[in-house]
């Protein structure tokens, strides 16, 4: 990750605009491919002692070392093994058993008459002693030679060079993409993926306590002390349906590792494999699509680009206390503070403790006709009347995000709406806050618009069609300039000086048309640097937070809690992502009174360390009122108690980091900050006595 790089490509797109009157299926950047048999493979004759790890530390050549690790390399397997010396473990790219599956050290899918094959580092270039290699200062550069003949005659040619270093306190795996074909090289041959260190750590049974972390939503880890019939390869798109973070480790005895997808991130997938009963490793690593492909049935649609720039991984080695998901996270912390991804030091003023609320002024609904009107829910008077409820019930720094308060859904073409009352009567609003330490934060949608009503030109995918999700279209990339400067301008003739971007750090999409091809990691550099100029306006609230996104976030939002592989077997959620972030940007869970049990979720919220947020409107819906968990009146009280009951616990605690969090018993969980203060959570409707504490039922407590 490089914050110069993303930064500078927003003056490559400054006062790029696209026309309004861009409409219709717009030409894709890409061909298609029609499936046809591709021809088998002739295996390569490869000497077993390159697919696994047969040597140990002493028989192999050491050629860079720190404080605390020491880099090993095996010319035969052309592998690389880091011995962690405080722990006393050596992690290596191969595995020691065979177990059914062919290893690698880099693994690369390519894209043959529409049919993909796998191309391993060690059957298909160490095995025909086509892998060079070349010792550097702390490390070595791999070159490996992948050659493959297919039974018709056609032969496979592809360069990648990999370099292996010690640096910064880490292992940097790095692989320079521009430098991915040589020469001979057939052109109806696609390399589409690479998989770096895929085996990294890999084993076949963990002991009592070993796990995968995974950045899933909040995070997951897996248990690997057991080796079920069953479990299916994860994959994870990073900046997608809740990955938040290009980040994942794996814990073995008393080490570990963390890793950090540090360039190429956009582009990679966080993937998994289990070992199972009757085969199989323990692993997990970082796949990475260099060229993307979308299947079509018969026939498959292929970018006519590749990406051609570095795929760069961190890895970290932590040793006993350290070596769980909070010491990975703390290294992971590190790592993106240093490379400008999170700020280090917070400016938050001294205030109370904050109270985030979201109020939806009007919502938009869909006729019989397919039209999309509007339903005002929240007048500005009933925002003052709610303001004056909290600020009775001693509720004094509140965060507002102004729902619905635009004209329209889409940025481009919005103002401030005159439905939830007058410009005056946002005004006084406005004023009234202000001056009772009120925040606001327009709530606004950065890179997507309603699928129906969309004016913008929009992305669109491999196969020409509109980009969309959660029925909402992507705008193309060339226009989020635009849209930011849409925005911008809304801000400086209104009386808002904070933004919610509600859009722009939930989703990433590549935009394929031909005439302006953006990848993800273009389409991320340019909403980094877009959301830096938001901030710069005023205060930022960003929506679910992807690490790209929340460096100038003052608050997040809707972060996650979860995560999508929690109810699969062997699978728990961890505060995995809480324990990066705590201490340098505050956030919040979904609203709790949105919740299937408000009281349930607060105690979660307590757990991960969450601001309080609720999501409020005012309108009488008559018989709905009562029962209605929308309806402010219908929750403020809880509210109200559940803000105090936070406040006396985390007022002191909001620069705080985690440094520990586990679960005490069935249903009860500790959090340690490092201040020396804990927090014990119980789920039971019973009291529990732990470590000399009586923690009541459905409640929590702190101790220091």
């Amino acid at each position: 990750m490089n914050i110069i790089k993303k930064l500078s490509a927003v003056l490559i797109v400054v006062l790029i605009f696209c026309s309004f009157s861009a409409c219709g299926k717009r030409t894709p950047a890409s061909y298609r491919v029609k499936k046809e048999t591709a021809a088998a493979a002739v295996s390569a004759d490869t000497d077993n002692k390159a697919l696994y790890l047969s040597k140990g530390k002493n028989k192999l050549k050491l050629i860079a070392k720190s404080d605390m690790m020491e880099l090993y390399f095996d010319s035969e397997s052309c592998t690389v093994s880091v011995y962690d010396t405080a722990s006393g473990k050596l992690w290596s790219s191969l595995p020691e058993k065979d177990r059914g599956e062919k290893t690698s050290a880099v693994a690369l899918t390519v894209l043959f008459k529409g049919e993909s094959h796998i191309l391993s580092s060690q059957s298909d270039s160490v095995g025909f002693s086509s892998a060079l290699y070349e010792e550097k200062e702390n490390g070595v550069t791999v070159s490996y030679g992948f050659k493959r003949t297919l039974e018709d005659g056609t032969k496979i040619n592809i360069f990648l060079p990999v370099s292996y270093s010690l640096s910064g306190g880490a292992l940097a795996v790095e692989a320079d993409c521009s430098k991915l074909y040589g020469e001979n090289h057939d052109s109806n041959v696609i390399v589409t993926n690479i998989g770096i260190l895929p085996f990294f750590g890999a084993d076949t049974k963990g002991e009592e306590g070993d796990f995968m972390l995974l950045p899933d939503g909040c995070g997951i880890t897996v248990d690997l002390s057991e080796n079920p019939d069953k479990f299916d390869e994860v994959s994870l798109p990073v900046y997608e349906n809740g990955t938040l973070i290009g980040a994942f480790g794996m814990k073995r005895g008393d080490s570990a590792i963390a890793v950090l997808i540090d360039e190429g991130e956009e582009l990679s997938s966080v993937k998994a494999h289990k070992a199972l009963s009757k085969g199989g490793y323990n692993r997990v690593y970082g796949s990475f699509e260099v060229t993307p492909v979308q299947d079509a049935g018969d026939s498959v649609y292929v970018c006519e680009e590749t990406y051609e720039g570095k795929i760069r991984l961190l890895y970290r080695f932590l040793s006993y206390g350290n070596a769980d998901y909070v010491g990975m996270a703390g290294a992971v912390r590190e790592l993106l503070i240093r490379n400008g991804y999170l700020l280090s030091e917070t400016e938050r003023a001294e205030s109370e403790y904050p109270f985030n609320l979201s109020l939806v002024f009007q919502n938009y609904v869909t006729d019989f006709k397919g039209r999309s009107l509007s339903q005002t829910l929240t007048t500005y008077n009933q925002a003052q009347e709610i303001l004056d409820s909290l600020k009775a019930k001693g509720i004094g720094n509140i965060n507002i995000r102004l729902k619905g308060v635009l004209s329209d859904e889409s940025i481009i073409s919005a103002d401030y709406s005159g439905k939830p009352g007058s410009k005056g009567d946002l005004r006084r609003l406005l004023s009234y806050g202000n001056g009772e330490s009120v925040s606001f934060y327009t709530d606004a949608a950065l890179v997507s618009a309603s699928l129906k009503e969309s004016r913008e030109p929009f992305a669109v995918g491999l196969d020409g069609e509109k980009l969309n999700k959660d029925n909402r279209a992507f705008i193309s990339v060339d226009s989020i300039d635009e849209s930011t400067n849409a925005l911008l301008s809304l801000v400086r003739k209104g009386d808002v000086q904070g933004v919610c971007i509600s859009d722009a750090a939930a989703y990433l999409y590549s935009d394929f048309s031909s005439d302006s091809l953006y990848m993800k990691n273009a389409c991320a550099d340019i909403i980094s640097g877009q959301t830096a100029a938001v901030s710069a306006s005023g205060k930022l609230m960003v929506d679910t937070g992807n690490i790209y996104g929340v460096k100038y976030a003052d608050m997040i939002v809707n972060l996650p809690l979860s995560g999508s592989l929690q109810k699969r077997e062997l699978c728990t959620r961890v505060p995995f992502i809480q324990s990066v972030l705590h201490g340098l940007v505050e956030y919040s869970c979904e609203p709790l009174n949105k919740s299937e049990n408000s009281e349930k979720a607060f105690l979660r919220a307590v757990e991960y360390g969450a601001v309080p947020y609720y999501e409020w409107y005012a309108a009488d819906l008559s018989d709905q009122e009562k029962t209605d968990s929308l309806s402010y009146l219908n929750s403020i009280t809880e509210a109200q108690s559940q803000y105090e009951r936070a406040t006396a616990v985390f007022s002191d605690l909001r620069d705080a980091r985690i440094t520990d969090h586990y679960r005490v018993k069935k249903n009860v969980y500790y959090t340690c900050y490092d201040n020396s203060t804990g927090i014990y959570v119980n789920y039971n409707t019973k009291p529990v006595s732990v470590n000399g504490v009586t923690v009541e039922g459905m409640s929590f407590i702190r101790v220091n």
